[in-house]
């Protein structure tokens, strides 16, 4: 059992398990959720960490959690039960946002964020972000611009192995700024979750 922000955790079998970035995201989500009403959803939910963060939150309406995974999905709703905010959420199969409709208030992706290198490939493969770490994140970006408020906000996680600067050159490009940051050393690499808005 795990424990973060309050919400109660269990890692399904080959799902990946909250760990320091997931609390990274998690204290810059907390930090965002500002307003009343807020609609949510969760690219790629695993067990359902963040999005269950979200629904715990009263400032929230609806929590969407989405995974390409049924394993994930599952382990979200139990999880959802755990902390008794299953009726406040909705849970689809999905790639990105290939089943997502509508517009949100937050957007939440906790990215696989690592250069897709032999070791990596030999290792659990949600940490394989792509050939620099951030292919799969510049997918996520580039479609989330159409699933968000005017006002809204992603939230998102970056690893400083990865091509941070390719990265915000793609943020700036697709017309979003980063307006919040919180960077944390784990092991080898510094891990940061970034919250990001439209320009203007």
């Amino acid at each position: 059992m795990h424990e973060v922000k309050g919400a109660k955790i269990e890692a399904g079998t080959g799902v990946y398990a909250p760990a320091e970035d997931t609390l990274l995201a998690a204290e810059m989500l907390l930090r965002n959720m500002q307003g009343e009403e807020l609609t949510v959803v969760e690219i790629g939910t695993g067990t359902g960490a963040l999005g269950i963060i979200a629904a715990m939150d009263k400032r929230s309406s609806h929590v969407i959690m989405s995974d390409i995974s049924e394993e994930a999905l599952e382990c979200a709703r139990e999880n959802a039960g755990l902390n008794s905010v299953e009726d406040k959420c909705e849970f689809i199969k999905s790639n990105l946002f290939d089943s997502i409709e509508g517009d949100f208030d937050i957007i939440i992706f906790n990215p696989p964020y690592l250069p897709d290198d032999d070791e990596v490939r030999s290792g659990k493969n949600w940490w394989s972000g792509g050939p620099t770490g951030i292919e799969l994140t510049k997918l996520f970006i580039g479609q989330a611009a159409e699933h968000l408020k005017t006002n809204g906000t992603i939230i998102t996680v970056e690893s400083s192995l990865a091509d941070s600067k390719a990265l915000h050159d793609f943020i700036d490009a697709n017309g979003f700024r980063i307006a919040d940051s919180e960077k944390a050393h784990i092991f080898f690499e510094d891990i940061v979750a970034l919250a990001l808005k439209k320009k203007g």
